[in-house]
């Protein structure tokens, strides 16, 4: 009978401590990919740029439900944080979308107008321009927003401008003449995303 007891606590005792590794670990998990997280660009959308900032340290000063307990987190196969040694524990994993940046520069060829439609999304530009002798450059918009302007007509250099990542870039020079493919170089930051999941254990 004293057998049978100690086997019913024994069993008791793994299935609160199941439960309470659950919690933690979901608990943990739905905050990691929330919008507010550190890790992410909005609600389950993981910045890839941001998951080399995750540290033990971090995840335990930030999630207190944490303290004491061994801990790993993992975005598809590879481990972002690791504390303590998890040896089995309990695994939540949420699906996610991994959103990285590429660096991209065109020449545009601009058609009537100095028009160019540039070719992806982005949330910034940096520009080079070439000015061609006697021609002035007086300004340059995004989507019809100025971003760029000098009265005097003298725009030529390096710049960075600021866009919306919402849509696709029409760019407009204005200049007083035609401008060739060259006199404008645009480096374009636009995302590649990718399905991942990303898993947090915890093991008491």
């Amino acid at each position: 009978m004293v057998v049978g007891m100690a086997v019913a606590d024994g069993a008791l005792a793994g299935a609160a401590r199941d439960a309470e590794e659950r919690h933690a670990a979901a608990a943990v998990a739905d905050r990691l990919v929330a919008a507010e997280s550190p890790l992410t660009n909005r609600t389950n959308v993981v910045n890839g740029s941001a998951i080399g900032d995750l540290t033990a340290s971090r995840l335990r000063a930030r999630y207190p439900v944490l303290d004491d307990r061994s801990v790993r987190v993992t975005l598809g196969d590879e481990t972002l944080a690791s504390a303590g040694r998890p040896a089995g524990g309990t695994t939540v994993r949420r699906i996610v979308l991994v959103e990285r940046t590429q660096e991209l520069t065109v020449e545009p060829r601009f058609s009537g107008g100095n028009r160019a439609t540039l070719p992806r999304r982005t949330d910034r530009l940096e520009l080079v321009v070439d000015r061609p002798e006697n021609v002035s450059i007086t300004a340059v918009r995004a989507n019809g927003r100025t971003v760029l302007y000098n009265p005097d007509g003298e725009l030529d250099g390096s710049y960075t401008v600021d866009v919306s990542r919402r849509e696709t870039v029409e760019l407009t020079v204005d200049a007083n003449d035609s401008l060739s493919r060259g006199d404008v170089e645009v480096t374009l930051y636009p995302w590649r995303t990718n399905k991942s999941t990303l898993g947090v254990t915890v093991d008491d």
